[in-house]
């Protein structure tokens, strides 16, 4: 008798459940992957322990490292508090200055045929 396939074993532990598990989290990984454009990573960690008289567990562990998507940034500037605002502080108002309505209307598109 040879020596049995790996994957077999594995089809066999948590009957079957892991490898349903490596599945979806293994799309998961490649969608992300896709999406951001950086790597991503599954480690699977069996550890085999025995049981005695001929018997062993295998008990397993399952991470995966899924790339983000970098987040945004906003700029605050400090007061002279120490509070933060979006308006910088030190920036002098100009007097006079009224703001401008937005006065865009519809369009239509008339058809010559």
């Amino acid at each position: 008798m040879g020596i049995r396939p790996f994957i077999d074993t594995l089809r066999d532990i948590e009957y079957g459940h892991l490898l349903e598990e490596l599945a979806d989290v293994q799309q998961e990984v490649v969608d992300a992957v896709m999406e951001t454009g950086k790597k991503g990573q599954i480690t699977i960690t069996l550890n085999y322990n025995p049981e005695g008289q001929g018997q062993v567990t295998i008990a397993t562990d399952l991470k995966k490292k899924i790339p983000a998507l970098p987040r945004g940034k906003s700029l605050f500037f400090v007061t002279p508090d120490r509070n933060l605002s979006r308006q910088d502080p030190r920036q002098m108002e100009i007097s006079g200055l009224r703001k401008v309505e937005d006065t865009t209307t519809e369009t239509r598109t008339v058809s010559n045929g």
